[in-house]
């Protein structure tokens, strides 16, 4: 088959984009307010992001930021990692995620995953030690972790939980929102996600104190009060500027209006292709910890095989569908993948965590490997994006391609 021109592409928010958009840049334009807290009118869009946030998230504070791995890095603060800490984090992630484990000068320590790609709770139970501060839960490929036990295991070891949902914003738990589950949830409004700004991210919590945490480091270091700057001895902090403009929050305030409908249109796509395609030999699908709450931005399944998974691959991009990928294939998202990490490139050249001496003694390594359950499932896992405007000639056109691929595999 070949696609023309008009298959919709992979990045799900920004196909939804129309004049709503349009009309709230062009009001932060014409009112010369780019900046968030003040401007030639009155600046109203991030906060009322953030209004809305809390009620779509169900959380009682919500912040505003430049982007996900700002979001990351903020909380990391928040939180108080630093040198000394260990902090786990799944074998399946994105860089930006292991990377403000290494800004905070903290020790990355990596977590199998289970067939649902998500973090291992048994796994995770087993990587605690004593310099453990904090677990990342990553929310991958549209679908959520195993929460309930996540948490459970958190709790029992007194070690907080940040949930990274850059990729499953939309997602629930049993009827509750990721990024509710753990102290912060984290979001991003980057171009791949299920809505975009091209930029942003987003922090929630239920913590007051922690929220004016995460209010001083990511602004100057003091708290916005009122009109103006604040300082407070006990959040005092060194800011990092990663305010959220005006011109970013003016999208996002329209694109989180829009979550609900383009995560439902993904699901319904998903929901006929997996019909279509649920008597395919030599497919089966990725365990998902609660269908119902999946975003369905990515169809996942396993091949029998590592060739049968990477002949599967071939055959669907030699019909052109965008965003096929054996998983162990798949970037940075792939702890191995990632050079920085496995060759524990250095911050400066004074070094890096693993040389700090709070961190002495901590022996990880990063190369592939080091988590063998998980590498064995990346080498058979095929993953392909949905895009978020398919048609139902789309889908069918679509469920063709991929049963021929398979089937000829």
């Amino acid at each position: 088959m070949r696609k023309s021109a008009a298959w919709p592409r992979e990045f799900p928010g920004a196909n939804w984009y129309d004049r709503q958009e349009e009309r709230a840049v062009l009001n932060v334009l014409r009112g010369k307010a780019p900046f968030r807290y003040y401007g030639v009118a009155q600046p109203r869009y991030v906060a009322a992001f953030e209004e809305e946030a809390k009620k779509v998230y169900g959380v009682r504070h919500a912040l505003a930021v430049n982007s996900g791995t700002g979001a990351l890095m903020t909380a990391m603060t928040a939180l108080g990692i630093g040198p000394g800490s260990e902090v786990i984090v799944p074998a399946f992630l994105w860089v930006s995620t292991v990377g403000a484990v290494v800004h905070a000068n903290a020790i990355p320590v990596l977590c199998e995953v289970d067939d649902s790609l998500s973090m291992n709770p048994d796994d995770l139970e087993c990587k605690i030690t004593p310099r453990t501060r904090l677990i990342v839960a990553v929310h991958m490929a549209g679908a959520p972790c195993d929460m309930k036990r996540i948490v459970a295991v958190a709790r029992k070891r007194r070690i907080p939980v940040l949930e990274d949902c850059a990729q499953c914003n939309g997602g629930t738990v049993e009827g509750k929102s990721v990024g509710s589950f753990g102290q912060i949830g984290m979001f991003s409004l980057q171009i791949n996600k299920n809505i975009t700004a091209g930029e942003g991210g987003l922090l929630v919590t239920d913590d007051e104190g922690l929220y004016l945490k995460m209010l001083a480091a990511h602004d100057v270091g003091a708290l916005w009060r009122g009109g103006g700057l604040v300082p407070d001895p006990r959040y005092v902090a060194w800011g990092t500027g990663r305010r959220m403009a005006e011109l970013i929050g003016a999208v996002a305030s329209v694109q989180l209006g829009k979550l609900a409908r383009v995560v439902g249109h993904m699901r319904a796509s998903k929901k006929r292709l997996k019909a279509m395609l649920e008597d395919t030999p030599g497919l089966a699908w990725r365990r998902l910890n609660d269908p119902a709450g999946d975003t369905a931005c990515c169809l996942v399944f396993y091949a029998p095989d590592r060739g049968r998974a990477a002949r599967t691959v071939a055959a669907i991009r030699d019909s052109n569908l965008f965003g096929a990928s054996r998983l162990a294939e798949y970037g940075m998202h792939i702890y191995y993948n990632i050079p920085q990490l496995v060759h524990k490139a250095p911050l400066s050249p004074a070094g890096n965590p693993w040389s700090l001496p709070q961190n002495a003694g901590i022996v990880r390594e990063y190369g592939k490997g080091a988590c063998p359950t998980s590498d064995a499932l990346f080498e058979r896992a095929v993953i392909l994006s949905i895009p978020s405007t398919l048609t139902r000639p789309q889908e069918q056109v679509m469920a063709g391609i991929l049963r021929g691929a398979v089937l000829q595999a």
